[in-house]
């Protein structure tokens, strides 16, 4: 399982702050990457439990992808890999002298050069700041011939309707996914009658994928290389490459301050 952990967090740091939230909270969500944030009545971060889960699928090795400046959190995971007895590998984004890192389909391929093993593997992917249940996890596990994804139904996830704006939509034909459609305007969700969307959980064939997030070109709205864009460049060249599993579920996620109470509540 490949867990990413690089953002800055933009959004979280700039949003406002809930009255219920802890100056301790506010700290974190402030300073921290959105995966160390803790919540719960454990007070553990997001990563743990989504390990956890993980850790429930059957899966035991991560990779996880941090910062430069990650050294409290690193210290955190060394600690959990005892902990949990999992085998955690640190993998490291080059923001290239920027502010920010250059996305998320370059955050894989940077691992991929950093660790090869993974240029000939399966590897599951998935976000530091959203809790993916152990069945959708179990349902990547569970194919063999194509790289995978979960598609959720858009209904199912308890989020805005503003929110489906923010996410990728994917046009479905048979168990193949056909289009991914990354931020979609509102002409383009209206055309759609069944709202299905990727929460960035998916399962790749490193020999099959490598190349195209290697030559992912820049998304012209956010000036990033985009795992989403990655995917529709590979399934235009492969047409029947990513099949999907559909699924209704709440997915937990950390994206402003506001969540931290949601997920808070969800996992008590």
């Amino acid at each position: 399982m490949i867990i990413m952990a690089a953002g800055v967090s933009s959004r979280m740091k700039n949003s406002s702050v809930p009255k219920e939230i802890s100056q301790n909270l506010i700290n974190q969500s402030n300073h921290r990457v959105k995966g160390f944030i803790q919540a719960g009545e454990g007070n553990e971060p997001i990563i743990f439990y989504i390990i956890k889960n993980c850790i429930s699928a059957g899966i035991n090795n991560f990779y996880i992808i941090l910062s430069d400046n990650s050294d409290q959190f690193q210290n955190y995971l060394k600690k959990l890999e005892i902990k949990l007895s999992i085998q955690i590998k640190f993998g490291f984004q080059d923001f290239y002298g920027k502010s920010k890192p250059m996305g998320t389909a370059d955050a894989i391929f940077q691992l991929m050069n950093q660790y090869n093993e993974l240029k000939n593997t399966r590897f599951i992917v998935c976000n530091s700041d959203n809790l993916y249940s152990s069945h959708a996890i179990k349902l990547l596990l569970s194919e063999h011939d194509y790289n995978s994804m979960i598609a959720y139904n858009f209904n199912c996830l308890k989020f805005s309707e503003e929110r489906l704006a923010s996410l990728s939509i994917l046009k479905i034909k048979g168990k193949f996914l056909e289009k991914i459609i990354e931020k979609p305007d509102s002409e383009i969700i209206k055309s759609f009658s069944k709202k299905f969307v990727s929460m960035n959980i998916f399962s790749f064939k490193g020999e099959m994928v490598y190349k195209y997030f290697e030559e992912c070109p820049i998304s012209q709205k956010r000036g990033e290389k985009e795992i989403a864009t990655a995917i529709q460049n590979m399934i235009g060249d492969n047409e029947k490459s990513m099949t999907v599993f559909s699924l209704c579920e709440h997915v937990p996620d950390l994206t402003f301050k506001e969540d931290i109470d949601k997920i808070s509540k969800f996992l008590n």
